[in-house]
């Protein structure tokens, strides 16, 4: 997506203005949010020095809707997790549901990293720290894995899982940001490859998507493309990848009438729910062409709940569940 893009601040603010009834759920996630953001950047180096890299994109394994990081040691990744969670945990915990949970979470997440842990381990070795074996089970799907690890710091697996989504983001999204060439597509996208609703990096399903203003030309004032290309986002590690506009990202079903829109009456200022008329999921989506700026995604993803709201009410399910549109 274009750079710059709005802050989480603006983003929730414009949201805001538009629909008051949203403002004390979007207050209360702001400082989050905006956390989130700035740790990216904060936490570049340190995920550099790890040497933890993504893997090159290989043709096979994405043809075959293999993410990047699956089956990836993320050894070496405890010391910028630790980082994360010490800016991150005193503002989730802040939140009521978390309160009670405080001491275990950080037992976990602000335990200090062993020095073991502190350089990235050969391939095939244990992973030791649980931040880093709790990450891994995330990236690979292991729900028994999650849940084992969540028994053992003494914490239901749903909490766990709720506050480490938070602190992960920011260390995977540095890791992303490293990968990203400083023009053109992103690997994951070269040859059009990847097919899926799912993340290309991280294997989880998008958030958002999002479809592309115009864009000029700079060596030809005169040529400029339509925009409406669309594209999905993954609101753990922050790629964005193309994907065909008339395919459900969920069961991947194709052809006329498979996939339709749900908008409110009136300026909706290109925000909708792409909906699947055979699996019954959607996935908010935003129009940038009927916007000015380019909004923080999460943010907006956020801000329109009402629409997940609406969509509760029709018995449709949310392509990827987050803590404000699971009703």
């Amino acid at each position: 997506m274009a750079s710059p893009c709005q802050s989480v601040a603006k983003t929730l603010a414009d949201v805001a203005a538009r629909r008051p009834v949203l403002e004390p759920v979007l207050r209360a996630f702001e400082p989050i949010l905006a956390a989130q953001a700035e740790l990216t950047e904060d936490l570049a180096d340190s995920v550099r020095a790890t040497g933890l890299r993504l893997p090159e994109p290989q043709a096979e394994a994405l043809t075959q809707g293999l993410s990047l990081l699956a089956g990836v040691s993320l050894a070496g990744l405890a010391g910028p997790l630790r980082s994360s969670a010490e800016k991150l945990l005193p503002l989730l915990v802040s939140l009521e549901a978390m309160a009670p949970h405080a001491s275990a979470l950080e037992a976990m997440l602000l335990a200090p990293v062993k020095a073991e842990s502190k350089k990235k381990k050969s391939a095939g070795a244990v992973t030791a720290d649980p931040r880093e074996a709790f990450a891994e089970a995330m990236l690979s799907g292991n729900s028994e894995e999650e849940a084992r690890l969540a028994e053992e710091c003494g914490l239901d697996p749903s909490i766990l899982l709720f506050a480490f989504n938070f602190v992960l983001a920011p260390v995977l999204r540095a890791l992303v940001v490293q990968s990203l060439p400083e023009e053109g597509d992103a690997p994951w996208d070269a040859g059009s490859r990847w097919k899926h609703g799912y993340c290309p990096v991280c294997g989880s399903f998008a958030t958002i998507g999002w479809l592309d203003k115009p864009m000029l030309d700079e060596k030809n004032a005169y040529l400029a493309g339509g925009g409406g290309k669309k594209h999905l986002h993954c609101g753990l590690c922050g790629a964005n990848w193309k994907f065909m506009r008339g395919i459900c990202p969920s069961c991947e079903k194709d052809g006329t009438g498979v996939m339709e829109m749900l908008r409110e009456s009136g300026a909706a200022h290109g925000e909708r729910l792409d909906w699947c008329t055979q699996c019954k999921s959607y996935c908010p989506t935003v129009d940038l062409r009927e916007r000015e700026g380019w909004p923080d995604l999460d943010a907006l993803a956020l801000g329109m709940m009402h629409l997940d709201m609406v969509a509760a009410r029709k018995k449709l399910r949310p392509l990827k569940p987050s803590f404000w549109n699971v009703f």
